[in-house]
């Protein structure tokens, strides 16, 4: 099978390095001069103090760990950590770089690829397609803007490169999410003022709390209890972990009167820089004024020197592909009506939390296993009867959690252990802390998470195990792989109280 991987980043490189496991023969076209996608310096996909929020235990791929020491990766050192993946596994003589994809197009014979380069344009046929292009391209823009002649500089969170830019300026930062977070808080060093709009209050954690890094705080199964938990009561577990942090966090007036509990920002210093007034937060952004004031909603309005508008991106653009509808993306990721073109983006309607590189590498090692024909896609009709009904709505956000996504994803995919014939080795996965390593099919090593100890696990096993039938149940107990305790733990869970296997989870408030 011949198969064309279009773009150069995390989703990219790992789904080359698959389908070259495989045994497929692949090309890769990347529209730069290097690999990594946002996190290639010389994209311009992200400002030069940008790290990592999830820690170097959780957010490798699964078979190759960091080299570097640094607890939450620079910008560099994912880089480096990218060029060294695609080196390591030989997918780096597959990529063909500066060549935009310009047209997709299904033929009788396959897929028809055509790429823009300096010297013209080639044309390639492939067998499957997998479009790995990023999201975070194109910025969301305010429907007004000032007046070319108006003394004020707007610019994006993707044209913001560092402080001294900004140097002895007043500074507005509008939107409350992670970039307008932590370019409001490393505005500080060099900026006269800063002041952060914020539209929804939302629930930043450090990347350190309480000298555990804050994807080590809940093992998988231990989100859903942390889900299950009253708000109040999830506030009470950070003021254990992080006490100063979130009086401090109280006295600002940001911390939500109601939460989702596991959709998290991460950033250590903003909620600080506020409680001393370093950073001034101002209610939401409403418009600019033809003079370039701002407008907020409470009415007020104010002149600043710059604006950086960290808004969000637009949806990915697909409009190189004919005759494609976003819409027609079953399961987010498989073109409904030809499978063998499949895309492995984060799904468009969603603020993601969690971790790239296990993702990605779980949703194209689905793919591929489709591609192969181990995994089954339920019929055209079945398709177009989910894409229906869940894609719709796709201006309408949803929160997503990537870390239990990958487990749904490699069950699908066969990658993971089946709780139906391989329970125990399943347990260990998901009641342990997230690392890639376990998503291995080389074995499992238990390392539980630092305060799945507040939660009854006993109790969320016995749940999951009275998801399974009865007769699977039988079985696990004939083979050991649970006890007797456990077969009858489960087989009273109340009903309504069973949690599937893939961990279900809250995607709307």
């Amino acid at each position: 099978m011949h198969i064309a991987v279009i773009g150069g980043g995390l989703a990219g490189l790992t789904s080359a390095k698959q389908a070259l496991a495989a045994g497929y023969d692949v090309v890769v076209y990347e529209k730069t001069s290097d690999v990594g996608g946002i996190w290639n310096p010389a994209s311009g996909g992200a400002y030069e103090a940008v790290r990592m929020q999830s820690s170097r235990m959780s957010f490798p791929f699964s078979d190759y760990p960091p080299a570097f020491p640094t607890d939450f990766p620079t910008l560099a050192e994912v880089h480096e950590y990218l060029r060294g993946y695609a080196r390591h596994f030989g997918v780096a003589p597959l990529i063909r770089f500066d060549r935009e994809v310009v047209r997709v197009a299904r033929t009788g014979q396959g897929w028809t690829v055509e790429a823009q380069h300096p010297g013209g344009r080639e044309a390639d046929l492939f067998d499957a397609v997998m479009v790995a292009n990023g999201e975070l391209w194109t910025p969301r823009m305010p429907s007004t803007m000032p007046a070319p002649e108006a003394r004020v500089r707007v610019v994006t969170a993707k044209d913001y490169r560092r402080p001294a830019d900004f140097r002895g300026r007043r500074v507005l930062v509008v939107g409350g999410g992670v970039s307008g977070a932590d370019i409001a808080s490393e505005l500080t060093t060099e900026a006269a003022s800063v002041d952060w709009s914020v539209r929804h209050r939302a629930l930043f954690l450090p990347r350190d709390c309480g000298g555990v890094y804050n994807d080590a705080l809940f093992s998988y199964v231990g989100r859903s209890a942390v889900e299950e938990l009253p708000y109040g009561d999830y506030l009470a577990i950070l003021d254990r972990i992080v006490p100063g942090y979130m009086a401090a966090y109280r006295a600002t007036g940001l911390l939500p009167e109601s939460g989702f509990h596991n959709a998290v920002h991460i950033n250590e210093k903003i909620v600080p820089l506020v409680h001393s007034g370093a950073v001034q937060a101002r209610p939401a952004f409403d418009r600019f004024t033809a003079d370039g004031s701002v407008v907020f909603t409470d009415g007020a309005t104010d002149r600043y020197d710059a604006v950086v508008l960290c808004l969000g991106y637009e949806m990915p653009d697909y409009g190189f592909i004919e005759d494609f509808r976003r819409e027609d993306l079953y399961e987010h990721h498989f073109y409904r009506h030809d499978p063998t073109l499949a895309v492995v983006n984060t799904p468009v309607d969603t603020e993601a939390f969690g971790t790239a590189c296990p993702y990605f590498e779980a949703i194209a090692g689905w793919v591929l296993s489709v591609l192969a024909g181990k995994t089954e896609l339920p019929d055209a009709e079945t398709r177009a009867a989910w894409c229906d009904a869940y894609m719709s709505r796709l201006h309408d956000r949803r929160f997503f959690d990537c870390w239990r996504e990958t487990v749904r994803i490699g069950l699908l995919s066969r990658s993971l252990p089946d709780p139906e014939t391989a329970f125990a080795d399943y347990w260990s996965l998901v009641s342990s802390v997230v690392t890639p390593a376990n998503l291995r099919p080389t074995g499992i090593t238990a390392r539980p998470a630092a305060y799945d100890e507040l939660f009854d696990l006993a109790g969320l096993k016995h749940r999951v195990l009275a998801s399974l039938t009865p007769r699977v149940r039988a079985t696990l107990l004939a083979t050991a792989q649970i006890s007797e305790q456990e077969h009858r733990a489960a087989a009273e869970v109340p009903a309504g109280r069973a949690i599937a296997p893939w961990l279900p989870y809250r995607e709307r408030a």
